[in-house]
């Protein structure tokens, strides 16, 4: 058979990722468990309104260190090349060795590299560097 060894990687790919499924689901018992005893500790302090009711917080996730974007962005722009946002964004994300064909965060970039620019040209109208 020509294809074994694909299988066996396949084998070894799904063994991989049910594994971490296991992990993920330990984790999520543990959040949940956490969750009542705050629920649960909401209620003693007197707390009225149901819990489920308190809007959920996603945790804000950080790509770039303090300026480092704008560091990226005034480099490109010291190069003297004129790149379209989504170029700019492929080659700050090929200098941080990130996977540009992840298309969800290649959009994320390319936003953030709009507001970069978008944040340059005020301060340059505004006269500060």
């Amino acid at each position: 058979m020509s294809g074994t060894h694909v299988i066996s990687a396949l084998v070894a790919k799904r063994a991989e990722l049910s594994g971490k499924m296991i992990d993920l689901d330990g984790q999520k018992a543990a959040l949940r468990a956490q969750l009542r005893h705050v629920d649960h500790t909401l209620a003693i302090f007197g707390y009225g309104d149901p819990p489920r009711e308190i809007t959920p917080v996603r945790p804000k996730v950080n790509r770039f260190k303090r300026r480092e974007l704008a560091m990226f962005v005034m480099g490109l722009e010291r190069e003297g090349v004129k790149l379209s946002n989504h170029d700019a964004a492929q080659r700050i994300m090929g200098a941080k060795g990130r996977d540009a064909s992840d298309r969800e965060l290649v959009r994320k970039i390319t936003e953030a590299v709009k507001k970069a620019k978008n944040w340059r040209n005020r301060t340059r109208r505004l006269g500060v560097s």
